[in-house]
C-alpha cells in the first residue's frame, strides 16, 4: 500500500467517524475536561483528586495517551506501583515514545528493585538535558545495586559530564560512595557539590551523613542544624538529627524533631520507630509496642515491591519486628535487605542472630561471613561467627574467633562465656568450665553460663555438683519458674525422670502457662513411654498455642517416638508450614519420612530445606539420605562433599561425614576426610581408625594391616580395634579368623551391632546354628527389634518360615507400624500359603505407599494369589520407582507374562539380565525369557 493511498483511507475513516459518530466529539470533549482538571490537581499535589478524575477520562477516552501518561505518575507518587507500570505500558503499547517516559519508567523500577530492567530497558539516548542526567544517574544507581561498582562509578561520571552545573549525580553518588566504604572520595565529591550548592540544604544532610557516620556527633548535629535552617520540612534532615539525640539521651530534643516531622505527615515510619525507641527508654514498655506496631502495620499498607526495594525501610521493618518479638518477620525482612543491599553490615548482623536463636548455624555463618571478609576484627561479627561455629560443633574454629572476640570485648561475660562453650564443645573441658565460671562470677544472673556448668558437670558424672549448681539458681531467685525449669532440666539430663517429672510440675503449679516446663514434660513424659500423658500435654498447649512451632514439632516427635510415623509426618509438617526455615523440624520430617518408606516426599522436604539451609551439616546430611533412597547416588555424594567443605578442619564433623561416605560406598572421599581430620589434629584416633575402614574398603589391605598394628600396639583390648581386625580378616578372605575377632569383641564388649555383625559372619561361614544362637545369646541380654529383625532375616534366608514367622510377629507387636517388619512377613505367609498374606502386604503398603519393595511384594503376593491384574498395577508403579532393580522388574515380567503381555515381558527380563548380575530369581528369569524367546 503506497502512502498516498494510506492517508486517503485514513482521512476517510476519520470522515466517517465525525460522520457516524455524532457522540465522540462530545465523549472527547468530556474526557478532555476531566484530564485537563486532573492535570491541575496533580500540579497542586492533590494527587488522589487527579487519579479520580484521570480515570473519569479514560472512561470516556480509553486511548487517551496523555491520561494513560500523567495516570502512571499519579499512581507511582501514590506508590501503587504495579498499577503505575501498568499505565506507562498501556500508554507505550498504544503509541507514546519510551523517551517521553523514560525518566518516570526508570524512577518506577528503581522503587521496585528492578535494577535489571532499568539496564535493559531505559536509555539516556536523545533525552533533553535535565532527563538525560536523571536517567544516567538511575542506571549508575542500577549498576550500583546489581553489585557492579565499576559500572556504576562509570555512570556517575557520565551523568555528571551531561551538566557539570546539575547537583542530581551528587546526590546519589555520595551515598553510594559511602555504602562502599570509600568515605576519603565522598568527602572530595562532596566539595564539588559543596561548589555547586552551598546553601542547598541536601549538601549539608550529607556532610552531615559524612561527619554522622566518623562518629563526630556534635559536628553533624551542627550540620543538620544548618540543613533544617536551610529547608525546615527537610524530613530525613530532622529524622538524622532525632536519631542522634536519641543516641545522646536527648529525649526532648529529639521528640520535639519528631512532633514537626508527624505534624507534616503522621504516618512517617521513621518518627514512629524513634518515638517507640524513646518510649522503651523511659521505662514505657506499652507506649514501645504500640509505637512498634504502628511501624509495622505502616509498612505492611505499603507496596512490597517498594518496600522491598527501600532499605530504611526494610531495616525499619526488620528492628521493629524483632523489637516485637515476632523473629520470623524481622527475618523475612533481614533476608530481602542483606540479599539486595549487601554491604549493610548491621542488618547482616542482625540476621546473623536471629539463625543464631533458630539454631541455624550454616545460615548464621553465610550471613556474617562477608563482614568478617570487610572487618575481620569487628567483635560482634567474631561473637556471632564464633557462636555459630560452636553451634555446628566445629570447636576449633569457635574457639579461635571467641578468643578473638573476647580479647577485644574485654570484660564483657557473654564473650566469656561463648569462649568457653567453645572450649568445652573442643574438649578443653577444664579450659572450658574455667571460663564459664570466670563469666558466671562476672555476671551471675546469666542463667545460660550456669546451665552451663550444670550440664559440664553432668558429663564429668558429677551429678551432685550438676544439681547444686542449678538449687543455687533457683535459691537465688525461688519464685523464678526458669530456674525451676533448669532443675527439671539437670534432673532429666541425670536420667532421673521422676525427680524431672516434679520440678516441671512444681514449676507449672505456680505458673501455668509457662510453656517451656510444659514442654518439657511432655518430653519426660514421652522419654518414660507414657505417650499419651505426653500428648494431653501438648494438646492443652496447643488449644493455647494454636500455631507454636516448638509445640507441633514436640507432637510429631511423641508420635514418631510410638511408630505412628504418618501422624507424626502430619504434626512436622504443620511445624515446617508455621515456621519456614525451621531446620530441627525439617530434619526430623524428612526422617520421618525415610522411615515411612515415602522416598519421593522426603526428597521433596529435602530439598525445600535446603533451599533454607544450603550450608548447615544435619540438613545436608538429610538431603544426602533422600537421595540415596530416591537411588540418586551422585546427588547424595556432592551433598557429602558440600559437608566436607563446610565441616572444614574440624575433626569430629569430618570423621563423621567420612564414614557416611564410606557407608554410602564412597571410600575415595572418605579417605579425603580423614586427611583433612589429621592434617587438623594428626593425632585423632577417629581419624586413624576412619583410615583403616578406608584402606580395607579400597582392597590396600597391607597399608590397613600397618595402622591397625600401630593402633592396636598401644590399645590390644580395644572392642573398636578388634572389630576393625575382624573387617580386615574379612576382606582378606579368612572368615574364621573374623568370626574370632568379633567374639573377642563381643565379649569385651557386648553390644547389638556387634552381635549381629558376628552373625552375619557366621552365616557366611555357613554357621547357621551358630549365627542363630549368637542373636539369640544377645537377646536373652536386652531386647533389640534391630537384633530380632537380623534373627527373622536369617530364618527367611535359611527357609526356617515358621521360625522367621514367629519373630516377626513378635516384632509387630513391638512395633505394629514398621512396614519393613510387615513386609518381611507379607513374603513368609505367602511361602507358607498362608491367604493372611494378601492382607499382611497391603497392611504395609498402607504404611509404606511410595516404597517400591513394599509396592513390589503386595504386588508379586497377588500375582502368587492368582490376581494378575491386580498385581500388574502394582508392579508396573514398583519398576517406574525402581527401575535399576532386577529383581522387580523380573516379577514384571511374570505378571506381564500371565496376562498375555510376552513382547514386554521380554523386554524387562532382557534389561534384567543384561550384564548377568546375581538377583534373586535370576534363574527363573532366564528360563521364562528361554520360554518366551529371545
Amino acid at each position: 500500500m503506497t502512502n498516498t493511498l494510506r492517508a486517503g483511507l485514513l482521512a476517510l475513516s476519520l470522515a466517517g467517524l465525525v460522520i457516524h459518530s455524532p457522540a465522540f466529539a462530545e465523549d472527547a470533549n468530556r474526557a478532555a475536561r476531566y484530564y485537563e482538571d486532573g492535570l491541575e490537581r496533580f500540579n497542586k499535589g492533590d494527587v488522589d483528586g487527579a487519579v479520580v478524575q484521570l480515570k473519569n477520562a479514560l472512561q470516556q477516552s480509553p486511548d487517551m495517551l496523555q491520561a494513560h501518561v500523567l495516570l502512571g505518575r499519579s499512581l507511582l507518587e501514590q506508590l501503587e506501583l504495579p498499577a503505575a507500570e501498568a499505565s506507562f505500558d498501556k500508554a507505550l503499547a498504544l503509541g507514546v515514545s519510551p523517551r517521553e517516559i523514560a525518566v518516570y519508567r526508570a524512577r518506577l523500577y528503581l522503587s521496585l528493585g528492578r535494577s535489571k530492567a532499568v539496564l535493559q530497558e531505559i536509555t539516556a539516548d536523545g533525552l533533553p538535558t535535565r532527563a538525560r542526567v536523571e536517567v544516567l544517574t538511575a542506571r549508575a544507581r542500577a549498576h550500583a545495586m546489581e553489585g557492579d561498582g565499576q559500572a556504576a562509578a562509570a555512570g556517575f561520571d557520565a551523568a555528571m559530564a551531561a551538566d557539570p552545573q546539575s547537583v542530581l549525580p551528587y546526590l546519589d553518588l555520595i551515598p553510594f560512595l559511602l555504602e562502599s566504604g570509600r568515605v576519603e572520595v565522598a568527602d572530595a565529591r562532596l566539595a564539588d557539590l559543596a561548589r555547586l550548592a552551598p546553601n542547598d540544604a541536601r549538601t549539608w544532610n550529607l556532610r552531615a551523613s559524612i561527619s554522622h557516620l566518623r562518629g563526630q556527633l556534635t559536628q553533624a548535629l551542627a550540620e543538620y542544624d544548618k540543613a533544617v535552617e536551610l529547608e525546615a520540612d527537610y524530613v530525613d534532615a530532622r529524622i538524622a538529627r532525632a536519631s542522634i539525640r536519641v543516641d545522646l539521651k536527648r529525649f526532648d530534643e529529639a521528640g520535639a524533631d519528631l512532633a514537626y516531622v508527624k505534624a507534616q505527615d503522621a504516618r512517617e515510619p521513621r518518627a514512629l520507630y524513634l518515638e517507640a525507641v524513646i518510649a522503651a527508654a523511659n521505662g514505657d514498655s506499652s507506649a514501645a509496642r504500640a509505637g512498634l506496631e504502628g511501624v509495622v502495620s505502616l509498612i505492611d499498607t505499603l507496596p512490597p515491591e517498594y518496600v522491598q526495594a527501600s532499605e530504611q525501610l526494610l531495616m525499619l521493618a526488620s528492628l521493629s519486628s524483632q523489637g516485637l518479638g515476632d523473629l520470623q518477620r524481622a527475618k523475612t525482612y533481614l533476608g530481602v535487605l542483606t540479599s539486595r543491599f549487601s554491604r549493610n553490615v548491621a542488618a547482616r548482623k542482625l540476621l546473623a542472630g536471629v539463625y543464631l536463636a533458630e539454631r541455624d548455624s550454616a545460615r548464621a555463618l553465610s550471613t556474617i561471613e562477608p563482614v568478617l571478609n570487610a572487618r575481620p576484627n569487628d567483635p560482634q561479627a567474631l561473637m556471632v561467627a564464633g557462636r555459630a561455629y560452636l553451634a555446628d560443633g566445629r570447636y576449633l574454629v569457635a574457639t579461635e574467633l571467641l578468643d578473638r572476640a573476647a580479647s577485644l570485648m574485654e570484660g564483657d561475660a557473654g564473650a566469656q562465656a561463648a569462649l568457653g562453650f567453645s572450649l568445652l564443645g573442643q574438649g578443653e573441658t577444664s579450659k572450658g568450665l574455667e571460663s564459664l565460671e570466670r563469666a558466671f562470677d562476672s555476671d551471675p544472673s546469666s542463667t545460660g553460663v550456669g546451665i552451663a556448668i550444670a550440664f559440664s558437670y553432668m558429663r564429668q558424672g558429677r551429678t551432685d555438683e550438676a544439681l547444686k549448681v542449678a538449687r543455687t539458681m533457683v535459691d537465688r531467685d525461688p519464685g523464678n519458674p526458669a530456674l525451676l525449669n533448669v532443675l527439671g532440666a539437670v534432673h532429666a539430663a541425670a536420667g532421673q525422670l521422676d525427680q524431672a517429672r516434679t520440678a516441671y510440675q512444681s514449676v507449672l503449679r505456680s505458673a501455668p502457662d509457662f510453656a517451656p516446663a510444659a514442654l518439657n514434660l511432655a518430653r519426660v513424659e514421652a522419654q518414660d513411654g507414657q505417650f499419651d500423658a505426653a500428648t494431653r500435654i501438648l494438646d492443652g498447649l496447643r488449644a493455647k498455642r494454636k500455631d507454636d512451632a516448638r509445640v507441633l514439632y514436640e507432637l510429631g516427635r511423641v508420635q514418631r517416638l510410638r511408630g505412628d510415623l504418618e501422624g507424626a509426618a502430619q504434626w512436622l509438617s504443620k511445624t515446617v508450614a508455621v515456621s519456614a526455615g525451621n531446620g530441627r523440624a525439617q530434619v526430623e520430617l524428612i526422617e520421618t519420612l525415610l522411615e515411612a518408606r515415602r522416598t519421593a516426599d522426603a526428597l521433596a522436604a529435602a530439598k525445600e530445606a535446603m533451599l533454607h539451609h544450603p550450608e548447615r551439616l544435619d540438613v545436608l546430611a538429610a538431603f544426602a539420605r533422600a537421595n540415596l533412597a530416591a537411588d540418586k547416588p551422585a546427588e547424595a555424594r556432592m551433598a557429602y562433599k558440600a559437608m566436607t567443605r563446610v565441616a572444614e578442619f574440624d575433626p569430629a564433623a569430618q570423621v563423621r561425614i567420612g564414614h557416611l561416605l564410606l557407608a554410602s560406598g564412597f571410600a575415595e572421599d572418605a579417605e579425603y576426610n580423614a586427611q583433612k581430620a589429621l592434617a587438623s589434629q594428626p593425632d585423632f584416633r577417629p581419624a586413624r581408625t576412619l583410615q583403616i575402614s578406608v584402606a580395607i574398603a579400597r582392597g590396600r589391605l597391607k597399608e590397613a594391616r600397618a595402622e591397625l598394628d600401630r593402633l592396636a600396639a598401644a590399645s590390644p583390648r580395644d572392642p573398636e580395634l578388634i572389630r576393625l581386625e575382624a573387617n580386615l580378616a574379612g576382606a582378606s578372605g579368612n572368615v574364621a579368623a573374623s568370626v574370632a575377632a568379633y567374639q573377642r569383641a563381643y565379649a569385651l564388649a557386648p553390644a547389638p551391632d556387634l552381635a549381629l555383625a558376628l552373625a552375619r559372619v557366621q552365616f557366611q561361614a555357613d554357621r547357621r546354628p551358630d549365627a542363630v544362637a549368637t542373636l539369640k545369646r544377645e537377646l536373652a541380654r536386652a531386647e533389640s527389634a534391630a537384633v530380632r529383625r537380623g534373627m527373622a532375616e536369617i530364618l527367611m534366608r535359611s527357609g526356617q518360615w515358621q521360625a522367621a514367622r514367629s519373630e516377626l510377629e513378635h516384632l509387630r507387636r513391638l512395633e505394629p507400624r514398621n512396614p519393613d517388619d510387615l513386609n518381611a512377613l507379607a513374603i513368609v505367609l505367602m511361602e507358607l500359603e498362608d491367604p493372611a498374606a494378601v492382607e499382611t502386604a497391603q497392611a504395609a503398603l498402607a504404611l509404606a505407599p511410595q516404597d517400591p519393595f513394599v509396592i513390589d511384594t503386595a504386588g508379586w503376593v497377588r500375582l502368587r494369589t492368582g490376581d494378575a491384574d491386580g498385581a500388574l498395577a502394582l508392579l508396573r508403579e514398583a519398576r517406574l520407582r525402581a527401575p535399576g532393580n532386577r529383581e522387580i522388574r523380573f516379577h514384571l515380567a511374570v505378571a506381564l507374562h500371565q496376562t498375555g503381555r510376552s513382547a514386554e515381558a521380554r523386554d524387562e527380563l532382557q534389561v534384567a539380565l543384561d550384564d548377568g548380575a546375581w538377583f534373586a530369581g535370576i534363574d527363573q528369569a532366564r528360563q521364562l525369557l528361554d520360554t518366551i524367546g529371545r
